[in-house]
């Protein structure tokens, strides 16, 4: 009896032993990862601050009608601006992230197909212009914030990318949030300038975004040298474009709802909705961090680990960590409701009924993170061009059956937790037929 303290004592060592390595080995794992998302959400932090401050500039310098107009041009331009670079920008991501001996290749291929896409981009808005804008713009002014969104911005955007495949977060970080500092300049420029109309912030809007880029390219595109490749070009276009189509279906999931709007909705009504999309969007900058470091790390792991109770989990922390951010951000404009500006305020209302849009928002653009690491772009194509169908139909139908803004609100909620449904019956048979390989 005496000896049964020495066994169960020797057989203890080894398995505190053991539980005290894995402690570390997950402590230094966690550690690894908080380091990274810090370093990413540090600069996502900065930038979110720049984009407060230039998004409040504008949004109270402006005023609602001229807000409404420059939003629906903005969301043509970037809606076109996927079509910049003809996809090569993804490829140059998944190059940096998992076979850095091509990043030259791809980086000399994406700009050739900026150059040859640019005057497309630009050619393919003119019908929307001639539609839409032509009560509301010159031509000059739209063709300005065209060029910073489907151009300009679009080199900003794949220099950030091309930084975080990298793993260099803190760069990355850094290029993003230069050009935002550089937007917020142009903002307060425009502030001091004492002529707040759309035509004269349309000429400070071009003028800082090609600052920005021209920064961009200078100091933080990677020294690799770039080598024209035919071969990567002519082997690629077809995913390249697939990609684009893709990418431009889901960014259009954002963006189609103020041009919708803006056919049958008046100004003012697109201003106040553009602003409470902007502050929903303000509520998701650090689960867009974590889509970066998630996206990589499929990348890297082949999608070996992904499980679906791995995945669910992911998503019901999205939904608790978006549904929280925004009932705080509820909480802070109900109590002093003209904390943000006069012209903030007057979307309260209708940010006080789109309860369940930003929880579903952010778990579509996860879903997008999946189906790109799943190399799933065909699909992802088909279902983004599918849901901004559906989308615009059933927006214009609720603009259409009711005339209050918190009315077809409500009824906004229903739309997202379709598209989500949709999408997630869509991604997780993917994942399934995975797991089962």
């Amino acid at each position: 009896m005496k000896s049964e303290p020495l066994n169960t004592l020797e057989l203890d060592i080894p398995v505190i032993s053991w539980v005290s390595r894995l402690r570390e080995t997950l402590t230094d794992a966690v550690r690894g990862q908080l380091a990274n998302y810090l370093q990413v959400f540090a600069g996502a932090g900065a930038r979110l601050g720049l984009q407060a401050v230039y998004f409040l500039i504008l949004a109270n310098t402006l005023s609602l009608h001229d807000m409404g107009v420059f939003a629906s041009t903005s969301s043509t331009g970037i809606m076109i601006g996927c079509f910049s670079g003809l996809g090569f920008s993804s490829f140059a991501f998944r190059a940096a992230a998992g076979k850095r001996r091509t990043l030259g290749g791809y980086l000399a291929v994406f700009y050739a197909s900026w150059l040859i896409s640019l005057p497309l981009c630009l050619a393919a808005a003119l019908p929307v212009f001639y539609l839409l804008f032509t009560p509301s713009l010159s031509l000059t002014a739209f063709i300005a914030i065209i060029l910073v969104e489907s151009g300009t911005w679009r080199i900003v955007e794949m220099i950030h990318q091309v930084n975080n495949g990298l793993g260099r977060y803190g760069s990355a970080s850094f290029v993003i949030s230069l050009g935002t500092a550089l937007r917020s300049a142009g903002a307060v420029a425009f502030l001091a300038s004492g002529s707040h109309d759309i035509e004269t912030w349309s000429a400070f809007y071009v003028i800082f975004n090609i600052a920005a880029m021209a920064l961009a390219v200078a100091f933080y595109q990677p020294r690799v040298r770039l080598r024209w490749r035919a071969e990567l070009f002519w082997g690629r276009i077809r995913d390249a474009l697939l990609f684009s189509v893709a990418y431009c279906a889901f960014i259009s999931q954002n963006e189609i709802d103020k041009v919708v709007m803006l056919s049958l909705a008046d100004q003012r009504t697109v201003g106040i909705y553009a602003i409470a999309s902007r502050i929903i969007d303000f509520t998701s900058v650090p689960i867009r961090t974590f889509f970066v470091l998630y996206s990589r790390k499929l990348i890297l792991e082949r999608r070996a680990r992904n499980q679906i109770r791995r995945s669910l989990g992911v998503e019901a922390a999205i939904a608790l960590t978006s549904t929280l951010a925004f009932a705080g951000l509820l909480t802070m404009l109900w109590l002093w409701p003209n904390l943000l500006g006069h012209n903030i305020a007057s979307a309260a209302p209708l940010l006080g009924v789109l309860l369940a849009v930003p929880a579903f928002k952010n778990l579509l653009e996860y879903h997008s993170e999946l189906f790109f690491a799943y190399q799933q772009m065909t699909v992802r194509a088909v279902l983004a061009t599918s849901q901004v169908a559906l989308k615009a139909v059933a927006l214009a139908l609720l603009l259409i059956w009711f005339g209050g803004i918190t009315e077809w609100g409500v009824w906004l909620n229903g739309i997202y937790i379709g598209l989500y449904a949709l999408s997630a019956a869509i991604v997780y048979s993917l994942v399934f037929r995975s797991e089962n390989q």
